[in-house]
C-alpha cells in the first residue's frame, strides 16, 4: 500500500509526512512527500481524489497492478489489502 501525501499550494516535506503519518495513524505503512508535485499533478486533483487528501494506493507487489485508490482513512482500502493477502501470491504476508 502507498499513502501518498502532496500539497495544492506546493511540493510536500519529510516533516509534512511525518505530521500526516501520525495524525492518520499510518504506523504501519510507508508515507512519502510529493516534493515535486507529480502526484498531484497527475492523480489528485481530478476524479477519484479530487484534491482531497491523503490518497491511498494498493498496489499488488507481484503484479505491480493498481489494485484500489482511496481518499482518506488507511482503513477505507482494508477489503483491497486483505484480497491481496489471502490470494495465493509469493509476496503476499500476514
Amino acid at each position: 500500500m502507498v499513502n501518498t501525501l502532496c500539497t495544492a499550494t506546493g511540493p510536500g516535506n519529510a516533516q509534512l509526512a511525518a505530521y500526516w503519518a501520525q495524525a492518520y495513524g499510518l504506523y504501519n505503512v510507508m508515507v512519502w512527500a510529493d516534493t515535486t508535485d507529480y502526484m498531484y499533478l497527475n492523480f489528485m486533483q481530478y476524479p477519484p481524489a479530487n484534491g482531497a487528501y491523503p490518497g491511498i494506493f494498493v498496489i499488488d507487489l507481484d503484479t505491480m497492478e493498481l489494485r484500489d485508490f482511496k481518499v482518506g482513512d488507511i482503513h477505507q482500502v482494508d477489503a483491497a489489502v486483505n484480497a491481496i493477502l489471502q490470494a495465493d501470491h509469493p509476496c503476499a504476508e500476514y
